[in-house]
């Protein structure tokens, strides 16, 4: 019912619903589109119990399967914390994201967390949502910066590009540099006040990196800490503007490790 309005026809009414009900179920689409789904979901992996958070805007594989960045959160904290700041992106440029949960109180480790288990997610996540295979990127913060370094390195043929805020390689991880059968893309984003996270520690890791050829680029924020919420925006958008330009030229292989 339509209170306050005065009409001269039955017909001149029916067109004034018509139009509320386009204005109204326009707003709905906006609504909706804003929104997106965040779904959870659980799998077993290697004999235990094991989940993971999924963001699917609702650009997402409209003109065919999309791209999707996998998220690693910081030790200690959970991987909610990243999906904020990465959310506007997806929308905008129709991104899948995913996030697991450490097996260990919030830390990656191998082998509990092997890159068995990130494959597993992807193809759980697959079987769902169409997501382009030879663009899946990897993206984490602090301990999860240092565990995609890590898979990336180990499955440089699965994952397109490595994106790291407040990561770096220690010397235990430097014979994995001989692991990779392609080159793939890193960039880190550190601090120069990153307290946890030596700026120094980073610009051995990029030395490192790229005296082996692999296309690694460092960005230094002048006066940044350790903390991802502090430049959030800035470094996940500039993030995702290195990712985005990378693919892989073949589809997909993974290898597998036997992991103790």
């Amino acid at each position: 019912m339509i209170v306050g309005a005065n009409f001269s026809s039955p017909g001149e009414l029916m067109r004034s619903v018509l139009a509320c009900a386009v204005v109204v179920a326009a707003s709905v689409a906006i609504t909706a589109q804003g929104d997106g789904r965040d779904q959870r979901f659980s799998l077993t992996s290697n004999g235990r119990d094991r989940s993971y958070r999924v963001f699917v805007p609702d650009s997402f594989g409209k003109s065919g399967p999309g791209p999707a960045v996998v998220l690693f959160n910081g030790s200690g904290s959970p991987v909610d914390g990243l999906f904020d700041p990465w959310k506007d992106i997806a929308r905008k440029e129709g991104v899948l994201l995913v996030g697991q949960t450490a097996f260990a109180q919030g830390a990656w480790r191998i082998p509990e967390d092997s890159p068995d288990f990130t494959q597993e997610v992807i193809e759980s996540a697959a079987t769902k949502f169409a997501i382009d295979p030879r663009r899946v990127y990897l993206f984490g913060h602090s301990g999860g910066a240092g565990h995609v370094l890590l898979l990336g390195l180990l499955e440089s043929e699965y994952f397109a590009a490595v994106g790291a805020h407040a990561g770096a390689l220690r010397d235990s991880d430097r014979p994995l540099l001989d692991v990779p059968q392609r080159k793939i893309p890193m960039a880190i984003w550190v601090g120069t006040k990153d307290q946890m996270v030596p700026l120094k520690m980073v610009r051995d890791t990029l030395a490192i990196l790229t005296a082996r050829d692999f296309p690694a680029r460092v960005f230094e924020i002048p006066g940044h800490t350790h903390s991802y919420a502090e430049r959030a925006k800035e470094v996940t958008e500039a993030a995702w503007e290195f990712l985005r330009k990378e693919s892989l030229t073949a589809d997909p292989k993974f290898y597998r490790y036997p992991f103790k």
